[in-house]
């Protein structure tokens, strides 16, 4: 089986529709829901991130990823057709691709195991594939340096070539804020930052069990 990973990031708005069902057809509709991101969750890599409050336009972040591109849209369409899915506005997506050298149970245990998530989609200005494949290397060696600094911080890139807008997609976690700020900080002062053409919109996701997220917003 290929090692390649195709990671899809989709932002959710709830429809204010949603909030005006009687509590019964609400408490029905996330039980249906819950039920079908379960089954999911058995066959691909999936997370789901509280972002309301955090954007102005989305509630929910789901983190999904495969060997199959096909197949991760495959389950997004159950998901969304599915119990309170039916009130649910994608506003954001962005998609990517890494080669991981292990089965999706390990990728499950070494990524998304943190509550604090920031993303951002980048593109790149053209000088920097022009590079030397060696100052590359060099440029991005200083950037793990800054990140193995952090024990409880990981970050992951996504190529985007070929299957969406933007060149990469910056996968940066943590388990306390305030390293994830920290990190964040340092890494903009180096100097590969001056090869970056775009690396926004930025989101902010804090991990969160679904029901609460779904509780939460109603």
């Amino acid at each position: 089986m290929s090692n390649n990973y195709f990671s899809i990031f989709t932002f959710i708005k709830l429809s204010n529709k949603f909030k005006h069902l009687e509590l019964n057809s609400r408490i029905a509709l996330k039980q249906e829901f819950e039920d079908a991101i379960a089954n999911c969750q058995e066959k691909v890599f999936l997370r789901t991130y509280a972002v309301s409050n955090l954007k102005e336009d989305c509630d929910i972040l789901m983190w999904r990823m495969h060997h199959s591109l096909d197949f991760l849209q495959e389950i997004c369409t159950k998901i969304l057709s599915a119990g309170v899915g039916k009130y649910m506005e994608i506003k954001y997506t962005y998609i990517g691709f890494k080669n991981f050298d292990c089965s999706l149970n390990e990728v499950n245990q070494k990524i998304g195991i943190y509550p604090y998530l920031l993303i951002h989609p980048i593109i790149k200005y053209q000088s920097w594939y022009e590079l030397d494949e060696t100052e590359r290397k060099k440029l991005m060696l200083e950037r793990d340096n800054i990140i193995k600094n952090y024990l409880n911080l990981s970050e992951v890139i996504f190529e985007s070539f070929g299957i969406d807008d933007q060149d990469m997609i910056i996968v940066r976690e943590a388990k306390s804020l305030i390293d994830l700020i920290a990190c964040t900080s340092k890494l903009k002062m180096l100097k590969n930052k001056s090869y970056t053409l775009i690396d926004k919109p930025v989101f902010l996701c804090i991990g969160k069990d679904l029901r609460y997220i779904l509780d939460m917003l109603g």
